[in-house]
């Protein structure tokens, strides 16, 4: 199809030009209506265009085929017939005129009717949207006990109501990017003018505007495209399905990239210290916000180090445990024939085995198959000498450590280091835990995510110390934007917030 193909005055050459763009009469629900305009001195033929499924047949019989049949009066003089259908026939808004082939068409896939009028040399789009879509229900991936229970649904404009509804700023910038060149998947862009620093900004909206690709399906799709490192070991893009999170990502001079028919938008950039952070923390008391955390970076520090700790004091340095404690885990290990690394590879493998299973089947079987897992065959292994009965414990507590974490994203990208300490300590000791420490903290404090330090404010340094970037500050303390962002206004509220304190 030539892309300046326009619309002809012509009705009969439209119809036929639809005809051979969308596949008739193969193409059975593409529904073509014919009708005719009335007027006191003659007749205008016309047909209507849509997806059957796409749109709400309602509010074509209602407020357009209504007005067109049952029209009265004469035929508009001086070729302004266009005009008159457009402001006087079609009661339903939003309503735009087109001329351009290739502008009617991504109207049409994406729920619009389209009337064609025979002299008319444009075509009348009306956004008819009726396709169905699942309501605003409670978050699956971030369940909060004290927070909102909304989530995002795969509707664009549904997840660009629920922020605004949240913020209720008119600086509040929602751009329309569409990415695809076939899907022209709609994709929002959401900044707040005045605060978002204008190169962040400008930087995202390059990277979408510059992807080439025919389809896109999903908001992982925009993440893959416009990250700099794809096989980066742990995630760097926050997929969140809270619309308050969202918002107080926005409201602290982040971007939010909301993509049509995916549940989860995108937050840009986003550091060490966002991947850390749980829903629940703004919703509780900062004692207990703060313990929790605490608790989580344990499980999170336990899950990664834990299994490579234990294979290399079993394997190096077998005098820094007790010789009781010693005595008991070899008892249990003589009758097993595999080596230690062996062994605990085959444990952590049969143990994202279960977890794969347990996410992929029915919710009442997911809890069955964790049962059978966990204690059947659990118990099995250690019956038939297959394994020993430390190794289900330390793999147990590693796989809770790993639960801790609040993102999938960043569970599933610990749970992969997990193999890698697991590995050095299996060939160099103690050496190599501390080696591949070294080795992963580098890396992450060398990458950055657009223009931002992936682990600031730990490193580098801004002002702000380790401890207040990593534990839950009261509300009336945030009284600065992060650092990092560069925002056009760093201070979000006065030093003293709560002016009743004062005398």
């Amino acid at each position: 199809m030539n892309e300046t193909m326009l619309v002809d005055i012509n009705l009969e050459i439209n119809r036929k030009n639809m005809e051979d763009i969308f596949g008739l009469p193969d193409n059975f629900d593409f529904i073509i209506r014919d009708f005719e305009i009335g007027f006191d001195n003659g007749k205008v033929s016309g047909f209507a265009a849509f997806y059957d499924g796409l749109v709400n047949q309602t509010y074509i019989n209602r407020d357009i085929m209504r007005g067109l049949i049952q029209n009265k009066g004469e035929i508009p003089k001086n070729d302004n017939l266009s005009d008159f259908i457009f402001k006087r026939l079609i009661t339903l808004a939003p309503l735009t005129k087109e001329t351009k082939i290739d502008k009617i068409i991504e109207k049409l896939t994406f729920g619009h009717c389209l009337i064609f009028v025979d002299g008319c040399d444009c075509c009348f789009a009306a956004d008819v949207k009726g396709w169905g879509n699942r309501g605003v229900e409670q978050p699956v991936r971030e369940a909060s006990l004290s927070g909102p229970q909304e989530g995002f649904n795969e509707v664009i404009m549904n997840n660009l109501a629920l922020i605004r509804k949240i913020l209720k700023d008119p600086n509040l910038i929602a751009e329309n990017i569409k990415v695809g060149t076939k899907s022209n998947t709609p994709c929002a862009l959401l900044y707040i003018d005045g605060i978002t620093n204008k190169k962040l900004v400008a930087e995202v909206r390059r990277r979408l505007n510059l992807i080439e690709t025919e389809y896109i399906f999903s908001s992982s799709d925009i993440e893959m495209l416009i990250e700099t490192k794809t096989f980066f070991p742990i995630t760097r893009t926050l997929k969140t399905e809270r619309p308050d999170r969202a918002a107080s990502m926005l409201a602290e001079g982040k971007v939010v990239v909301i993509v049509q028919g995916s549940p989860f938008v995108l937050v840009l950039p986003t550091t060490a210290v966002d991947l850390i952070e749980a829903s629940e923390d703004n919703y509780v008391r900062v004692p207990e916000a703060n313990f929790m955390k605490i608790v989580r970076l344990l499980g999170l520090g336990i899950s990664v180090l834990l299994p490579g700790v234990f294979v290399a004091v079993m394997l190096y340095h077998q005098e820094i445990l007790p010789a009781d404690l010693l005595l008991a885990i070899e008892a249990t290990r003589e009758v097993v024939p595999f080596p230690l690394v062996v062994e605990l590879v085959l444990m952590e493998l049969a143990f994202e085995l279960i977890k794969e299973a347990s996410v992929r089947v029915p919710s009442p079987v997911g809890s069955t198959i964790g049962i059978i897992g966990g204690l059947i065959l659990g118990q099995a292994a250690v019956d038939a000498n297959i394994v020993s009965p430390i190794l289900i414990i330390i793999v147990s507590i590693a796989g809770l450590g790993t639960f801790a974490s609040p993102s999938v994203e960043l569970s599933r990208s610990l749970a992969l280091t997990r193999f890698v300490f697991i590995v050095f300590g299996g060939v160099a000791g103690m050496l190599g835990i501390v080696c591949a420490y070294f080795i992963g903290v580098s890396f992450l404090a060398s990458s950055m995510t657009y223009n931002v330090p992936f682990l600031s404010p730990i490193t580098p340094k801004n002002g702000t110390s380790t401890v207040d970037a990593v534990l839950v500050k009261p509300i009336w303390k945030k009284e600065r934007r992060p650092k990092n962002l560069k925002t056009q206004q760093p201070v979000r509220q006065p030093h003293i917030s709560r002016k009743w304190m004062e005398k």
